[in-house]
């Protein structure tokens, strides 16, 4: 059956429904990504032909994909895309950032859909009714969409990482655990967009203890929020790769002690 048959199949007449599927879930680098997509039947009856094209991402040519990509942007009532990184990925586990960036595409909808069609089968709890779905961007045509909307924007977000980080093959591989990407980590060590709380990165990656060293004598000396705020992207971000575990936990702990320590003195003043 084609995907927007079974949609149609299992939609209340007259009503805008949604999608929404993750892309990079598997990968050792870059974000997770997630993607919505909302149809409904005045779009169906004029757009069907592109409609009938979605299917999951992965079953379609990467020429094809991004073609499709093009149209459903124009053709669809509204869609939405959100990116979770790989800081938070390690922070709050690879589920919690795939459901936060599910809750986050969804809320970034113009138009809010009746019902909401997830791929998976653990709630991104949207506020939305939600039906879970097993391979559902094989089955319903509204996750197809996301699914395709979810690759194509993290593909493209590889690439930039490509040449902002040369040598792993972010291109090639969109970060995900091919032999190729191993050996670059064996010969480079992670860098900062690596998720180094799985096992394959944490194995080989190059943790060097004089930086950590020198990023808490960094936080220390911040004065203000803002300086904290600062120190994240300027500091820890373009050292993360080279930051053991423990080490990243032990820096966040003093930054929340930090913050508080400034909260408590905004309430004294």
């Amino acid at each position: 059956m084609n995907p927007l048959d079974w949609d149609l199949g299992n939609v209340p007449p007259g009503i805008a429904w949604g999608g929404v599927d993750e892309a990079g879930r598997g990968a050792w680098a870059g974000p997770v990504v997630a993607a919505s997509a909302v149809l409904d039947p005045s779009t169906v009856q004029r757009w069907s032909h592109v409609l009938r094209g979605a299917r999951d991402s992965k079953k379609l040519s990467p020429e094809r994909r991004e073609a499709l990509a093009s149209e459903l942007k124009i053709v669809l009532p509204t869609w939405s895309v959100a990116v979770v990184d790989n800081l938070a990925i390690d922070r709050d586990n690879i589920l919690q950032a795939t459901l936060q960036a599910m809750r986050q595409a969804v809320s970034s909808l113009e138009i809010r859909p009746r019902i909401l069609f997830v791929d998976g089968d653990r709630a991104p709890r949207t506020g939305l009714p939600e039906r879970l779905l097993v391979e559902g961007d094989a089955l319903s045509c509204a996750v197809a969409c996301a699914s395709i909307l979810a690759k194509t924007h993290r593909d493209a977000l590889l690439r930039e990482l490509d040449r902002v980080h040369p040598g792993y093959g972010f291109a090639k591989h969109k970060g995900y655990g091919t032999p190729e990407h191993r050996r670059a980590l064996k010969e480079l060590g992670a860098c900062p967009v690596h998720r180094t709380s799985y096992g394959p990165v944490a194995a080989l990656q190059r943790a060097d203890p004089a930086l950590r060293d020198a990023l808490t004598q960094t936080l220390g000396a911040c004065l203000d929020i803002p300086g904290m705020q600062a120190w994240v992207e300027t500091d820890l971000r373009p050292a993360y790769g080279r930051l053991a575990p423990a080490w990243v936990e032990m820096l966040r702990i003093r930054y929340a002690e930090k913050l508080a320590g400034f909260g408590m003195k905004g309430d004294e003043e």
